[in-house]
């Protein structure tokens, strides 16, 4: 992702030309300005890109153009979300006529102009009918640096409240207006059709010919006998093999080659499908080959089983330089006919370089395309490459899949593009950096909800270098199961380097990510909720402390790791509650009467049944005087005579006339030095 940072932008020198703000005639004007309007994704981007999540402002219906530069004020920046949405409400009824979005484009600070605009219309916010579409795939393409218009006019003029643009955002985008066109008077204009536009809603991807996980392994790690075994197999934490890991592996590498583009030449290609092979070295795939062969029998595989795997085909990128000879001929990438060829080369070669080495144990099952978006702002033929890799795949009798990143440009076209399966990563288990913002749990709830919608599965990440890494995975884990992925969906695993391996011959701290790991891969996982067994009574004097515990069952999660949610506390009493169930009341101050507290308990993921501590205050009891004889009862003290507490109760009135008389005297005396004062101050 290219970072678009305000300081870089801010020592560009940028000129924008600019057409004049729209000229309203009789008929038409522009009806949407000082309108109130909100903003939405398609992939809501607040838990993934928290830093860069859209604030409420009001620049984009003020009827202000910016007309000097990038740094104009009147841009409003969204960022990623596959498309962006704005719905401005005219507040009543208005014959619309189109709409009209100014942007601009600075790519070497990833700005991109949209592809197309698509304009719905409601009458009542909720339903939205599809009223025109404009498409400009030539827009983010264009080296252009200034301000730009782009229109869609629906074949009729509508009758309606709210108007809805929604055009894409690849990653940064730069609008400064959102103008609706039409008149106030709907009088003549036609009514919105019954026929409401709804989103997709595909499902996840199911299984790939019974293969519902697969592990990523980068080359780069060079993957030995020992270190490829605990993903084909569940190897227990004494070593000894239990069952089957992961169904299929896929072997991939970063972009390897030192060319300024980074795009690989045919030489590059071949040297990636020759480490991947690993038949110089003994790693990787010829590893593989050996450790299959070597549990065949101990994991019930079969005769005739091969282990599935999946070959990476590096991204065909746009150069004008030679790629290489293909059928005798240099070829070069500079247009889709030449990246066509490579990719038939490609496909063609990294099948026979597999085939040629006779793994016994080993089924190459596919290719995987590596470029994690559509590089829409490379050519207009991106989507039309990206379908013929798919298609030839498919030709030869293999399958394609595909890992693209959370709201990256064109997951909306999976359904279109022709592959097997596509899984979506969401990120969470890393960092992020301080433009974007950590990513929050939230996203990978998002990234399930976007996957169902579009046909993909989900991918789990792990990267053991981050704090809280575990508690992490175990939400990819909880929401997978949660929302029905781990026994009808595919999953792919990202780990860094070798994580998988490292937790499952580690140290008893690592080793529960291997766990989880195989609970989910065997379909072996399950979530109980923590169980309160039953709620309190306890009865406490006012102005006491008391403490104790409730029972609470909880059969996968100890009780160090439950916390107390949805806490009512009582007014007039303290009470606190622990994860464990041991709670205190203090009723310092508190009056009688009867108090409730009520609370349940989550194990990070699931909540419990909430229960009822009920605090019943009595009074204190209060101390009575002993009773003495009558003989012993004190008498009224005479005048003049000093009581048991040393006060002489005959001489109170007198000490009290005395000090009112010293008083009273005070008083006139500091009367009559002001008096002198003053009148000496006349003299």
């Amino acid at each position: 992702m290219k970072r678009f940072r305000i300081a870089a932008l801010a020592a560009a020198a940028v000129i924008c030309f600019s057409a004049l703000p729209f000229s309203a005639s009789a008929e038409e004007e522009a009806v949407s300005v000082g309108k109130p309007y909100t903003v939405e994704y398609a992939t809501p981007i607040e838990n993934a890109y928290p830093a860069l999540a859209y604030e409420p402002e009001t620049a984009l219906t003020d009827g202000k153009l910016a007309l000097s530069g990038y740094n104009d004020s009147n841009w409003v920046t969204l960022y990623r979300g596959t498309a962006a949405r704005v719905t401005v409400d005219l507040g009543k009824p208005h014959a619309v006529s189109g709409v009209k979005i100014g942007q601009m484009q600075l790519k070497d600070y990833g700005v991109y102009c949209s592809r197309y605009l698509r304009v719905y219309l409601s009458d009542d916010g909720e339903n939205f009918f599809l009223a025109g579409t404009n498409e400009f795939p030539e827009a983010v393409t264009s080296p252009v640096r200034e301000r730009v218009e782009f229109e869609c006019r629906p074949e009729k003029t509508y009758s309606a409240r709210y108007v809805r643009a929604e055009f894409s955002s690849d990653v940064f985008t730069l609008v400064d207006e959102v103008t609706v066109l039409g008149s106030e008077d709907a009088s003549g204009a036609e009514k919105i059709p019954a026929d409401y536009y709804t989103e997709p809603e595909l499902g996840f991807a199911g299984p790939l010919d019974g293969i519902k996980s697969v592990c990523l392994m980068y080359i780069a790690s060079n993957y030995t006998e020992e270190m490829i075994k605990p993903y084909v197999a569940y190897i227990d934490d004494k070593g000894n093999v239990k069952d089957r890991m992961f169904d299929a592996l896929l072997f991939l590498e970063l972009t390897n080659t030192e060319r300024p583009d980074r795009f690989m030449r045919m030489d590059d290609m071949k040297g990636f499908v020759e480490r991947a092979l690993g038949a110089g070295s003994g790693n990787n795939l010829t590893a593989l080959n050996k450790v299959v062969g070597e549990l065949r029998s101990e994991l019930g595989l079969g005769e005739d089983f091969k282990y599935p795997v999946f070959l990476s085909a590096p991204f065909i990128g746009v150069f004008t330089d030679s790629f290489g000879e293909i059928g005798g001929a240099n070829v070069t990438a500079s247009n889709i006919e030449g990246r066509k060829a490579i990719a038939d080369w490609y496909i063609d070669y990294a099948i026979n370089a597999f085939n040629e080495c006779n793994f016994e144990n080993l089924e190459l099952k596919g290719l995987y395309w590596f470029r994690e978006s559509i590089e829409y702002k490379l050519s207009t033929d991106e989507e039309e490459l990206m379908k013929h890799f798919t298609s030839a795949v498919r030709e030869k009798g293999y399958k394609s899949i595909w890992i693209p990143y959370y709201s990256s440009a064109g997951i909306d076209k999976v359904p279109e593009l022709g592959f097997d399966s596509v899984v979506m990563q969401s990120g969470y288990a890393f960092n992020g950096n301080d433009e974007t913002g950590a990513p929050l749990p939230g996203v990978v709830s998002d990234c399930a909800h976007v996957a169902k919608k579009y046909g993909m599965g989900m991918e789990f990440e792990v990267d053991m270098s981050k704090n809280s890494y575990l508690e992490k995975f175990a939400r990819y884990v909880h929401v997978a199961y949660a929302e029905g992925l781990m026994n009808d969906g595919m999953m792919m695993m990202y780990q860094v380097g070798k994580n998988i391996y490292e937790s499952a011959v580690g140290s008893a701290s690592i080793r529960p990510l291997y766990e989880l790991t195989y609970k989910y891969c065997s379909g072996t996982y399950t979530e109980i909720a923590p169980v309160i067994k039953s709620g309190a009574t306890v009865t406490v004097t006012a102005g006491e402390y008391v403490n104790g515990k409730v029972e609470i069952e909880d059969e996968d999660t100890p009780a160090s790791k439950l916390t107390v949610v949805n806490l009512e506390k009582p007014e007039g009493v303290y009470f606190s509650v622990t994860g464990k169930g041991v709670y205190e009341v203090d009723t310092y101050k508190s009056q009688p009467g009867t108090y409730v507290a009520r609370f349940a308990v989550s194990d990070g993921f699931l909540v419990s049944n909430t229960v009822e501590v009920t605090i019943i205050v009595e009074p204190a009891e209060e101390s009575a005087p002993e009773s003495k004889p009558a003989s012993e009862a004190p008498s009224a003290p005479e005048s003049g005579t000093v009581s048991e507490h040393g006060v002489d109760n005959g001489g109170n009135m007198t000490i009290i006339i005395i000090a009112a008389a010293v008083l009273a005297a005070a008083g006139i005396a500091a009367a009559l030095i002001i008096y002198f004062r003053k009148k000496r101050r006349m003299n």
